[in-house]
């Protein structure tokens, strides 16, 4: 997750001094040492597509049902933590490999935001049919919360309860500088294979050392996307920020105070263009890092989504805080 803000960085220079090389094809991830990987089944979607899943089981009485949409780069993987703490209270979690990452046929090729946002729809649409009567909801992290975002704000959102968007990707559109945009396009153009490691950039994408070890180490990991993946991404982004004015659904969504990779002027758009009468909360966790569910922080954020899949309040006052944040005028595009 880390690279993904380094990487745009890196955008400006490679459009002055391009290298060209397309790299080659990702190979198939295949397990480590204290990496295995875990495939509890498949969602064949209509268009050919048959992405694995990983189960993370409720214990007990399944109280509700989530399908979890990972970050960029991420995979299935990305939501163990977050279910080590849900599922111990009957919330079960479907987490797929998104196109395009984790273990799927097309890992390190885009497929472009109307697929990733069909695909996820599907999804939920079969996991509807498998649960009729089980309270059903979208979790996004980042690239994942973005999609959830485009999803409700569509003509036809799936057939969920609700949603949970943890620091979802909006970094685009008119949040996002012309500076870095018009870099962006120009490298895009003349050198879109080529792949960005992001490390001459470090962001801290998170407080939890061990946790962002293992997101490196996991052979789901997506690294070194290339300057056309990451065109996408802004694309999708640019989409998402401006479906955030016709977002009218049950929602939670959560934002850190330290998040490094999307800008607060960018959240701030976005939650000010939410339709005040729409039934979302908003969430601000001051010491929070980009991955919420992972930071050593997490207590906090994990109980209050534990709270709105419960259809409880929140115990916190990431709202309040979500007020203050809301009033500070600093919204200059990075």
């Amino acid at each position: 997750m880390a690279s993904l803000l380094a990487s745009f960085r890196a955008v400006p220079k490679l459009a002055l001094a391009l290298a060209g090389c397309a790299s080659p094809p990702f190979a198939p991830p295949r397990p480590a040492p204290g990496f295995p990987i875990v495939t509890s089944g498949y969602f064949n979607l209509a268009d050919g597509a048959r992405l694995p899943y990983r189960l993370y089981p409720a214990q007990g009485e399944v109280k509700a049902v989530a399908l979890a949409l990972h970050g960029y780069t991420d995979s299935r993987d990305g939501w163990e933590m977050l279910a080590g703490y849900l599922n111990p209270r009957g919330i079960e979690i479907y987490a797929p490999d998104i196109s395009s990452f984790g273990a799927t046929a097309n890992r390190g090729h885009w497929p472009g935001t109307p697929v990733l946002v069909r695909e996820a729809r599907e999804e939920a649409v079969q996991l509807r049919r498998l649960y009729p009567h089980t309270p059903l909801y979208i979790m996004g992290e980042s690239m994942g919360g973005a999609i959830g975002l485009l999803l409700g704000a569509s003509a036809a959102p799936p057939p969920v309860d609700g949603y949970v968007l943890s620091a979802p990707a909006v970094w685009g559109g008119p949040a996002m500088g012309p500076v870095l945009k018009s870099s962006l396009r120009v490298a895009e153009f003349f050198a879109p294979g080529k792949r960005l490691t992001g490390q001459a950039v470090h962001v801290r994408a998170s407080d939890n050392e061990a946790a962002l070890i293992a997101f490196g180490n996991d052979p789901l990991t997506l690294h070194a996307p290339s300057i056309r993946d990451i065109a996408g991404l802004v694309e999708l982004m640019g989409k998402a920020q401006l479906a955030c004015a016709r977002f009218n659904q049950r929602a939670l969504i959560l934002y850190g105070g330290h998040d490094e990779l999307i800008p607060p002027g960018a959240m701030r758009a976005c939650w000010r263009a939410i339709p005040a009468a729409a039934p979302v909360t908003l969430a601000y966790y001051p010491p929070d890092y980009h991955l919420i569910p992972r930071d050593l922080e997490r207590a906090v954020p994990d109980a209050d989504i534990l709270a709105f899949l419960s259809h409880r309040g929140l115990p916190s006052a990431a709202p309040s805080e979500a007020t203050i944040f809301m009033a500070t005028m600093d919204d200059s595009p990075r």
